[in-house]
């Protein structure tokens, strides 16, 4: 039987690939209605989404989508909102994908951990670049000790000058700005790979145009107990394949050239390339690009019937938003 899931929130960019997975694999997944506070936003998403999902339904209420017999909720609204529509499905008994970053307050999301914790509730954050094939190997390696003692990791994740008037309206709620929206995904690898930094000092700052308060080019530098990372977010970028996650270590390297995008078109190789001490130069593989998305779902759908533990601990999810919190300058 499908699991049965419902999506509170309709508004975040990634909600679309969660429903377009959702309608790919209906043996495995089914969407039993929508809810949203903007009734803008669910009539935006009515024409796509309802040509995809049988029997699409928005409900009046976020409580009564929960009154329905739902294995867990999606949590797709603005980031400001998320945390209050977990908490609503944690109350309500059932376990939660929340979308990334987990809000904008460290205490909330503390608090939301401590519920899932006391009712013995899954809660898994979306971070999608998790499971890009190129991301996998990084890890893979580095977990093996491949690479040897990592001492750098270093990630960059622009954002196109062409939609810079749209994100200066949608973040400005957020003082982190650019950084802020796309810097979570380069914190949760690093903390995979290097554990929680013990000093966090960002660089934010406002490069284009008239002066402003967007953060519109953000640094952090993340000192861990033997290595630096080194985040990069500018939202000014106008060369194409531009999104780079490096990994450096007393044994070896693995670099990530071209990223790709979690909701755009991805290339269908993502290539990686790998350097190992006594190597005569850079091998490149050429790895078959992961389904996005999909493996988020699976990962959701095997821990809620206990199948297997969390790929990533409630601790680790803590440990990335304080230091994503800390980075954008927003503790």
């Amino acid at each position: 039987m499908p699991l049965r899931l419902g999506m509170l929130g309709m508004w975040h960019t990634h909600a679309d690939g969660i429903v377009n997975q959702v309608a790919a694999h209906p043996d495995e997944f089914t969407l039993v209605g929508f809810w949203d506070h903007d009734p803008a936003v669910a009539a935006r998403r009515r024409e796509p989404w309802s040509a995809k999902i049988p029997s699409y339904r928005v409900f009046d209420s976020a409580s009564a989508l929960l009154a329905e017999p739902l294995d867990g909720v999606v949590v797709e609204g603005r980031v400001f909102e998320n945390l209050a529509l977990a908490k609503l499905a944690l109350e309500s008994g059932r376990p939660v994908m929340l979308e990334k970053p987990a809000g904008n307050n460290l205490a909330e999301h503390r608090a939301l951990v401590k519920l899932a914790q006391s009712k013995h509730l899954h809660l898994q954050m979306i971070y999608l670049f998790r499971y890009m094939s190129g991301v996998q190997e990084m890890l893979r390696r580095a977990r093996a000790g491949e690479l040897g003692a990592i001492y750098e990791f270093r990630a960059r994740l622009p954002k196109d000058l062409d939609s810079y008037d749209r994100f200066v309206e949608e973040l400005a709620p957020y003082r982190g700005g650019m950084f802020f929206e796309m810097a979570g995904h380069m914190v949760d690898l690093a903390v995979a790979l290097l554990g929680k930094p013990k000093r966090v000092t960002p660089f934010l700052a406002h490069h284009h145009q008239v002066p402003n308060t967007f953060v519109d080019n953000g640094v952090a530098i993340l000192e861990h107990d033997r290595a630096w990372s080194i985040l990069e977010v500018p939202a000014l970028e106008v060369a194409p394949h531009s999104r780079r996650f490096e990994l450096y270590g007393t044994g070896g390297a693995c670099v990530i050239p071209h990223l790709g995008s979690g909701h755009l078109a991805n290339r269908n190789i993502q290539p990686v390339e790998v350097y190992r001490e006594g190597d005569k130069d850079w091998q490149t593989l050429e790895l078959e690009a992961a389904t996005l998305q999909i493996r988020d779902l699976r990962e959701f759908a095997a821990v809620v019937a206990r199948q297997k533990e969390p790929d990533f601990s409630l601790q680790h999810d803590l440990d990335v938003q304080e230091t994503l919190l800390a980075a954008s300058g927003m503790t």
